[in-house]
């Protein structure tokens, strides 16, 4: 039985030798609530960050426990964006993983401030 919470995967040490300076967490972009008239491009299928690990990157489009949904909002509490986090615990120790989507993409993009996790409450943060 795992000990992994969602959204929590750890990688081999083969996975870890082959990209010694990547993220330790990956992000995707599924949902789009702001983008939807055509004139700016959707945000859906953006993943992230740019230095993340290969294998968290492909880990986090794919279905499974390993990874975690999430939704951002701005200020006003208004959703924007929704997604899903994957990271590895070893490689984030020194890293609030789940502050990251809205770090990375969520605040520059379109000034979110608050990121929730509805199927893991404790990572929320604003």
């Amino acid at each position: 039985m795992s000990t992994h919470r969602r959204g929590e995967m750890t990688l081999t040490a083969e996975q870890r030798a082959t990209q010694p300076d990547a993220a330790g967490y990956a992000w995707t972009i599924t949902e789009d609530q702001i983008n939807t008239d055509g004139i700016i491009p959707s945000r859906v299928g953006t993943l992230g960050p740019a230095d993340a690990h290969e294998s968290l990157c492909e880990a986090v489009q794919k279905p499974g426990q390993h990874r975690v949904r999430f939704r951002m909002y701005d200020d006003d509490g208004i959703y924007y964006y929704g997604g899903f986090l994957t990271y590895d615990p070893e490689l984030t120790e020194h890293l609030e993983p789940s502050w990251q989507p809205v770090q990375d993409f969520g605040m520059p993009d379109a000034g979110c401030v608050r990121i929730s996790y509805p199927d893991r409450p404790a990572l929320d943060c604003a």
